[in-house]
């Protein structure tokens, strides 16, 4: 039987998880940096803020050293990172929508697998609007809950989110609270009059999750098809959307 774990308040949860990391290097976490860092938005972006930025990954891997680049999170030890690597950092609890920051501020506010662990991931995006400047972009990225190999085991019975940390951990409950498909991002992206500029479409070229021993010959039939991109709804283990303000 799994040993049940201590009552952590939210806070303390999140200093927990960074003072002992789930997020580890992967391909997905190398898919977001690398798509983020050849953006041509964020090559000529002079102020970037990372929404929920952990230890900085991927605000180190823009390399740029020339514009203001600024990380906000939950967990003491996580900004404590971010600061050590250069950048200026804030501890923020993001559920309760309030950054710390002036109206059009922002010329890039990223948002990387962060509104999917939140009660009222709407208020959160509400203040990233706020934050980045009128002619600016949000870059937004969720797992999608209803990839098919997700589906395959709710029909076997079984819930494993292939894009969840907690099963890694024993955990008895996943960690997302808010659950996205294509379909209600794109719903909750227009519900705060955003407009899509660009879609991104996440599938691995191998599966490094030791839960999920899939042949390499799956990953190459996927890719080489480009079945994520044309059927993400299924195939895309993880969307990032480009947006701007409707009214930018």
């Amino acid at each position: 039987m799994t040993k049940a774990a201590p009552h952590l308040d939210r806070a303390a949860y999140y200093q927990e998880y960074w003072r002992d990391p789930k997020v580890t290097a992967s391909p997905y976490l190398s898919w977001k940096a690398e798509t983020t860092r050849v953006d041509p938005k964020i090559r000529g972006a002079r102020a970037i803020l990372d929404v929920g930025c952990g230890d900085g990954t991927v605000l180190a891997s823009l390399d740029r050293r020339d514009a203001r680049l600024v990380g906000v999170d939950i967990g003491e030890d996580a900004i404590k990172k971010v600061k050590e690597l250069g950048f200026e950092g804030h501890e923020v609890d993001l559920e309760s929508g309030n950054l710390p920051f002036p109206s059009d501020t922002f010329d890039v506010v990223c948002c990387y697998d962060v509104l999917e662990h939140l009660f009222a991931p709407g208020v959160l995006l509400g203040e990233m609007r706020r934050v980045v400047k009128p002619d600016g972009h949000l870059m937004l990225c969720v797992p999608n809950t209803l990839n098919g190999f997700n589906r395959l085991a709710f029909l076997l019975g079984d819930y494993v989110d292939v894009m969840d940390t907690s099963h890694r951990h024993d955990e008895m409950f996943s960690n997302h609270i808010r659950l996205f498909s294509k379909r209600l991002f794109e719903r909750f992206v227009a519900s705060l009059s955003l407009e899509v500029v660009e879609r991104h479409f996440y599938f691995p070229d191998r599966f490094t999750d030791s839960r999920f021993p899939l042949p390499t010959a799956i990953n190459a039939l996927v890719r080489g098809t480009h079945l994520h991109e044309t059927v993400p709804s299924v195939f895309a283990l993880g969307f990032l959307y480009v947006c701007k303000r409707a009214d930018g």
